[in-house]
């Protein structure tokens, strides 16, 4: 079945697009049963989003087109059973004009696994962004979920990288200053397009899965400074320069209400070195009423091994993976 002939099936049970007003509460239900030990605040935050616009019923069609939904992602399908959603994907742009599209809520009610769901469901995503004269599909999944990513390798999903997100609690002390083997300062403005650079060489495929790597992650716009600053958020950039190159850079993001967030670069030709006193600086620039976040690729045995003695442990280890759409 494509996903142009579902419209013909909405009353029915199994596969057929979702529709908000119909979906949206057994959407968050199921969402919540397959996802609720991994969610991290965004992902609480939007589950509610969910239940208040459900809440809503027939009003909830006239506020969609006013952008009360931009959090959710309205395209996608649903597989039904007896009126119930136990199934669901989603799917959109990576962004505007973008023929890059993330996938996404990849869930099926643990009563109903192993009977070719997921695999229909992502079928008729992977048609649905091949009708949208999309060019790739690209999605995460828990790295020891291996049903799944034989799932996705089936579908043409190839490995892209692996990272893993670690925590450090709140209300730890504060590590001593950590000497370099080189300078480490705050960035200059100017100097914001080689960290990019930097970033390209380490982390090609982007800081986050949802998106590639872009110059607004190190230098962001007035509007994107101004609804940080609105928000009560936070960035300061640390850099570190071995022959006038930059070799290592540490972001520090501030975000009142949901902790800090570090992001760490650091050259290869430097890693060992660096990790540590990067970290440190920013540990000893966070609040410790807060906790810290980082997200890193997994394979960085040097970048692990400072993690843990500085008290971080890891949450969860996902792996980015790549479909083409031909």
């Amino acid at each position: 079945m494509t996903a142009s002939s579902l419209t013909e099936s909405a009353s029915r049970d199994g596969l057929q697009p979702v529709d908000f007003s119909r979906h949206l509460g057994g959407l968050a239900d199921l969402i919540e049963l397959c996802f609720a030990d991994d969610m991290d605040a965004g992902g609480l935050s939007t589950i509610r989003e969910m239940r208040f616009l459900n809440a809503l019923g027939p009003v909830l069609r006239l506020l969609m087109p006013l952008g009360f939904s931009h959090a959710l992602w309205n395209l996608g399908f649903v597989w039904m059973e007896s009126g119930r959603v136990i199934g669901s994907v989603s799917t959109q742009r990576a962004a505007a004009r973008s023929r890059a599209w993330l996938v996404a809520n990849v869930a099926v009610h643990p009563d109903y696994r192993r009977r070719g769901i997921a695999f229909a469901l992502m079928q008729a995503t992977l048609e649905l962004i091949r009708s949208r004269r999309g060019a790739e599909a690209i999605l995460q999944v828990d790295d020891d979920n291996h049903g799944a990513i034989e799932l996705y390798r089936r579908l043409g999903f190839a490995h892209m990288m692996t990272q893993t997100a670690w925590r450090r609690p709140a209300r730890l002390e504060t590590p001593p200053h950590q000497p370099a083997p080189m300078d480490i300062r705050l960035r200059a403005r100017g100097e914001w397009a080689d960290q990019l650079t930097l970033a390209a060489l380490v982390r090609p495929h982007g800081l986050a899965w949802n998106r590639p790597l872009r110059p607004e992650d190190f230098a962001p716009g007035l509007w994107t400074r101004l609804d940080r600053f609105l928000a009560g958020q936070g960035e300061e950039h640390w850099v570190a320069e071995a022959g006038r190159k930059l070799v290592g850079s540490l972001t520090v993001r501030r975000n009142v209400g949901d902790g800090h967030q570090l992001i760490l670069l650091v050259h290869p030709d430097c890693r060992g070195q660096l990790e540590r006193p990067l970290l440190v600086r920013g540990l000893r620039r966070a609040s410790p009423l807060w906790p810290v976040r980082v997200e890193h690729p997994s394979a960085d045995e040097a970048a692990d091994a400072v993690l843990r003695d500085l008290s971080f442990q890891p949450v969860r280890t996902l792996r980015w993976m790549r479909a083409e759409i031909r």
